[in-house]
């Protein structure tokens, strides 16, 4: 699939963008390694002496059960492994890009996070996707909204009364009045971070992904758990105003292109809520 060629537009037309997360990106690079040792995360994570301490925080929290405090970063790795290490690094980094912090932006948070358990639950369930990437696909595919907000916080509230209202859809709304929607800017963003390709092609496409099912089917099929994901989301309100128990998750798109049924579906529900509610923890250690 060819790239989008107007990223450049977007990030002029964003002015000031967040800076790349050295830290997040790095263990990204090292963790897609084989042969990547403990002492290099080490290495990598004394960058940034805030997302050390939150990684010794988290080692010696009381769901890792420690029988002796934990005193180093090279332990703390040990203790939480290099999933949830990568995910709270780089969830910290898109934290930090946030020039302001309000209910705007605890809505986008906990929608993130959710989005991200829920993709990685239902990759492993479908059986056809890396889960954890699957995971770092949920958490980055409204990144562009960090830069929206960032970029004129007041007119991104508009945005949101007039979707919360039901007098527009969010894509066509945030068109009218930034120009540009969440999935084009967040795309933008990924490229200019230089992430990888796949991660920046789900953020663009999370939206229209139907007709990419015989050019691009592992894209199709990652856009599809993110689209799911959502519904799990709407469902529960997680990052709406309400929650929707009355959405039917088994006639979204991504649960007929991922072959789910209604009975399954009802499994994860739970499962997910669950899942959520302890990684939430786990972020907040």
């Amino acid at each position: 699939m060819a790239r989008y060629q107007d990223f450049s537009t977007i990030v002029s037309t964003m002015g000031d963008l967040p800076p790349s997360p050295l830290v997040a990106t790095k263990l990204l690079e090292l963790l897609r390694k084989s042969d990547t040792e403990t002492r290099e995360l080490v290495t990598t994570l004394s960058l940034d002496p805030a997302v050390s301490a939150r990684v010794l925080k988290m080692a010696n929290s009381v769901y890792y059960d420690q029988q002796r405090q934990v005193t180093t970063v090279e332990r703390a790795i040990i203790i939480i492994g290099q999933n949830t290490l990568r995910n709270m690094a780089l969830d910290s980094s898109l934290r930090n890009a946030k020039r302001t912090y309000g209910l705007l932006e605890r809505r986008l948070w906990e929608n993130s996070i959710a989005s991200a358990v829920a993709c990685r639950l239902i990759a492993r369930t479908a059986g056809s996707y890396d889960a954890e990437e699957a995971y770092l696909a949920g958490l980055l595919h409204h990144v562009g909204k960090t830069v929206m907000i960032n970029r004129d916080k007041a007119l991104y509230q508009e945005v949101q009364r007039i979707v919360d209202a039901g007098e527009g859809e969010l894509i066509d709304v945030e068109r009218g009045l930034f120009a540009y929607s969440h999935d084009m800017v967040g795309a933008a963003l990924l490229d200019y971070w230089n992430f990888p390709e796949q991660l920046i092609s789900s953020t663009h496409h999370h939206h229209d992904f139907e007709g990419l099912a015989d050019e691009e089917p592992e894209l199709y099929t990652l856009c599809a758990i993110i689209n799911l994901a959502g519904g799990f989301c709407r469902y529960y309100g997680i990052g709406y105003p309400h929650l929707d128990e009355e959405i039917d998750l088994a006639l979204l798109p991504g649960a007929l292109a991922l072959g789910l049924n209604p009975v399954k579906i009802e499994e994860l529900l739970p499962q997910f809520k669950d899942a959520f509610s302890h990684e939430r923890g786990l972020f907040l250690a």
